[in-house]
């Protein structure tokens, strides 16, 4: 069973920059790097923040939903959009947008 996305925020994506996502696409594995961490935390009452991963430049990954796997997080299904590609590879964006949860 999947992570649930509620239990999770920035900070914990924050925790595991640089470490290694697989996502299964097309019958392979392929790896994806957690690069960069952005928040707004101009948004009181939202929690906003942005996650980019890198990945191999073939295949690229549609724009949809994608299961990663993550050693320290577990399962995850997050939405996934190509934002930019070189000859190294392709960045990868997932943006998280909900309201804050009450204390």
């Amino acid at each position: 069973m999947p992570t649930s996305l509620d239990d999770l925020n920035s900070k914990l994506f924050r925790e595991q920059l640089n470490t290694r996502f697989n996502v299964h696409a097309g019958g392979q594995r392929l790896p994806l790097e957690l690069v960069e961490v952005t928040e707004d935390a101009a948004a009181k009452q939202m929690d906003c923040f942005s996650l980019h991963f890198f990945g191999p430049f073939n295949p690229r990954l549609p724009q949809q939903i994608h299961r990663l796997e993550h050693e320290k997080l577990g399962t995850l299904e997050i939405f996934l959009t190509a934002i930019s590609a070189d000859g190294k590879g392709t960045m990868y964006e997932a943006v998280f947008h909900r309201f804050r949860k009450q204390t």
